[in-house]
Protein backbone atom coordinates (compact mmCIF):
# COMPACT_ATOMS: atom_id res chain seq x y z
CA UNK A 1 0.00 0.00 0.00
CA UNK A 2 2.79 2.51 0.76
CA UNK A 3 4.91 1.67 -2.53
CA UNK A 4 1.71 2.46 -4.72
CA UNK A 5 1.37 6.12 -2.46
CA UNK A 6 4.89 6.49 -2.83
CA UNK A 7 5.72 6.95 -6.31
CA UNK A 8 8.60 8.78 -8.50
CA UNK A 9 7.67 12.45 -9.83
CA UNK A 10 9.11 12.66 -13.11
CA UNK A 11 9.41 16.01 -15.06
CA UNK A 12 10.58 18.41 -11.85
CA UNK A 13 13.44 20.45 -11.77
CA UNK A 14 14.98 22.38 -9.13
CA UNK A 15 15.43 25.48 -9.55
CA UNK A 16 17.95 27.62 -7.64
CA UNK A 17 16.14 31.19 -7.37
CA UNK A 18 19.03 33.82 -7.57
CA UNK A 19 21.35 30.59 -6.43
CA UNK A 20 21.22 29.34 -3.63
CA UNK A 21 20.44 32.52 -2.04
CA UNK A 22 19.44 30.53 1.39
CA UNK A 23 23.02 29.69 2.16
CA UNK A 24 25.15 32.41 0.13
CA UNK A 25 24.33 36.23 -1.03
CA UNK A 26 21.82 36.05 -3.29
CA UNK A 27 22.60 36.94 -7.63
CA UNK A 28 26.62 36.48 -6.35
CA UNK A 29 28.57 33.87 -8.06
CA UNK A 30 29.21 32.22 -4.90
CA UNK A 31 25.46 31.29 -4.65
CA UNK A 32 25.34 30.12 -8.45
CA UNK A 33 28.53 28.15 -7.94
CA UNK A 34 27.24 26.81 -4.40
CA UNK A 35 23.34 26.04 -6.41
CA UNK A 36 25.49 23.65 -8.83
CA UNK A 37 27.44 21.79 -6.02
CA UNK A 38 23.67 21.65 -4.36
CA UNK A 39 22.62 19.82 -7.80
CA UNK A 40 20.47 22.35 -9.02
CA UNK A 41 19.12 21.66 -12.57
CA UNK A 42 19.15 25.64 -13.31
CA UNK A 43 19.56 28.18 -12.28
CA UNK A 44 17.58 31.92 -11.93
CA UNK A 45 19.29 35.53 -11.79
CA UNK A 46 18.17 39.22 -12.22
CA UNK A 47 19.76 41.51 -14.66
CA UNK A 48 19.89 44.80 -15.25
CA UNK A 49 21.51 47.02 -17.74
CA UNK A 50 24.19 50.00 -15.72
CA UNK A 51 24.84 53.74 -17.01
CA UNK A 52 27.81 52.55 -18.94
CA UNK A 53 25.71 49.41 -20.53
CA UNK A 54 27.17 46.27 -19.08
CA UNK A 55 24.60 44.00 -17.93
CA UNK A 56 25.20 43.32 -13.75
CA UNK A 57 23.25 40.24 -12.05
CA UNK A 58 21.63 41.70 -8.91
CA UNK A 59 17.56 41.93 -7.84
CA UNK A 60 16.49 45.41 -6.78
CA UNK A 61 17.14 48.45 -8.85
CA UNK A 62 19.42 49.80 -6.27
CA UNK A 63 21.89 48.73 -3.75
CA UNK A 64 20.62 49.36 -0.22
CA UNK A 65 18.99 45.95 0.35
CA UNK A 66 22.09 43.62 -0.07
CA UNK A 67 24.88 46.60 1.09
CA UNK A 68 22.71 47.96 3.87
CA UNK A 69 25.86 49.86 5.15
CA UNK A 70 27.37 51.60 2.10
CA UNK A 71 26.46 54.09 -0.05
CA UNK A 72 23.41 53.08 -1.88
CA UNK A 73 23.44 53.24 -5.44
CA UNK A 74 21.21 53.30 -8.29
CA UNK A 75 22.15 50.31 -10.73
CA UNK A 76 21.21 52.11 -14.15
CA UNK A 77 22.21 55.18 -12.78
CA UNK A 78 25.71 53.79 -11.67
CA UNK A 79 28.67 52.40 -14.46
CA UNK A 80 30.20 48.76 -13.70
CA UNK A 81 33.12 49.98 -11.75
CA UNK A 82 30.84 51.92 -9.46
CA UNK A 83 28.97 48.83 -8.97
CA UNK A 84 31.95 46.30 -8.36
CA UNK A 85 33.11 48.51 -5.69
CA UNK A 86 30.23 47.95 -3.32
CA UNK A 87 30.44 44.79 -1.19
CA UNK A 88 27.48 43.04 -1.36
CA UNK A 89 28.21 40.03 0.75
CA UNK A 90 28.81 41.14 4.47
CA UNK A 91 25.14 41.29 4.73
CA UNK A 92 24.92 37.57 4.74
CA UNK A 93 27.70 36.07 6.75
CA UNK A 94 31.39 37.63 6.94
CA UNK A 95 32.53 35.13 5.06
CA UNK A 96 31.26 36.72 1.90
CA UNK A 97 33.09 39.98 2.89
CA UNK A 98 34.06 41.33 -0.24
CA UNK A 99 31.59 39.38 -2.59
CA UNK A 100 31.07 41.96 -5.74
CA UNK A 101 27.69 42.29 -8.20
CA UNK A 102 28.62 39.74 -10.88
CA UNK A 103 27.87 40.60 -14.75
CA UNK A 104 25.95 38.57 -17.05
CA UNK A 105 29.34 37.02 -18.39
CA UNK A 106 30.64 35.33 -15.43
CA UNK A 107 27.21 34.19 -14.21
CA UNK A 108 27.41 32.53 -17.65
CA UNK A 109 30.30 31.03 -17.08
CA UNK A 110 29.38 28.98 -14.07
CA UNK A 111 26.31 27.27 -15.98
CA UNK A 112 27.63 23.48 -16.42
CA UNK A 113 26.85 21.37 -19.54
CA UNK A 114 23.57 19.84 -19.02
CA UNK A 115 22.38 22.82 -16.61
CA UNK A 116 20.15 25.90 -17.57
CA UNK A 117 19.55 29.24 -17.03
CA UNK A 118 16.86 31.72 -16.29
CA UNK A 119 17.89 35.28 -17.19
CA UNK A 120 15.01 37.57 -15.80
CA UNK A 121 15.27 41.26 -17.03
CA UNK A 122 14.39 43.82 -14.35
CA UNK A 123 14.58 46.33 -16.59
CA UNK A 124 13.33 47.66 -19.99
CA UNK A 125 14.11 46.47 -23.42
CA UNK A 126 17.00 48.95 -23.54
CA UNK A 127 18.76 45.79 -22.32
CA UNK A 128 18.28 43.67 -25.43
CA UNK A 129 20.71 44.66 -28.17
CA UNK A 130 23.74 43.85 -25.12
CA UNK A 131 21.56 40.67 -24.03
CA UNK A 132 21.75 39.53 -27.65
CA UNK A 133 25.18 39.96 -28.02
CA UNK A 134 26.49 38.57 -24.92
CA UNK A 135 24.33 35.44 -24.98
CA UNK A 136 25.80 34.67 -28.64
CA UNK A 137 28.70 35.01 -27.66
CA UNK A 138 28.58 32.87 -24.45
CA UNK A 139 29.73 28.96 -24.61
CA UNK A 140 26.37 28.19 -23.66
CA UNK A 141 23.22 26.36 -26.91
CA UNK A 142 20.36 28.02 -26.79
CA UNK A 143 18.25 25.12 -24.55
CA UNK A 144 20.57 26.10 -21.88
CA UNK A 145 19.18 29.81 -21.52
CA UNK A 146 15.34 30.76 -20.88
CA UNK A 147 14.81 34.37 -20.89
CA UNK A 148 12.17 35.92 -18.15
CA UNK A 149 10.25 39.24 -17.38
CA UNK A 150 7.20 40.40 -15.75
CA UNK A 151 7.32 43.68 -18.72
CA UNK A 152 4.76 42.57 -22.02
CA UNK A 153 6.97 44.54 -23.85
CA UNK A 154 10.14 43.23 -23.17
CA UNK A 155 9.12 39.77 -23.50
CA UNK A 156 7.57 40.69 -27.10
CA UNK A 157 10.92 42.20 -28.52
CA UNK A 158 13.09 39.92 -26.57
CA UNK A 159 11.30 37.39 -28.79
CA UNK A 160 11.16 39.51 -32.29
CA UNK A 161 15.56 39.77 -31.38
CA UNK A 162 15.81 36.06 -29.74
CA UNK A 163 13.86 33.51 -30.95
CA UNK A 164 16.18 31.15 -30.36
CA UNK A 165 15.59 31.42 -26.73
CA UNK A 166 12.44 30.09 -24.86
Amino acid sequence: IVSSLCATAHGQEIVAHRGASFDAPENTLSAFRLAWKQNADVIEGDFYLTKDEQIVCIHDKTTKRVAPKQTTLTIAKSTLAELRAVDVGSWKHPRFANERIPVLEEVLATVPKGKRIFVEIKCGPEIIPHLKRQLAASSLTPEQIVIICFQKDVVTQSRRAMPQYK
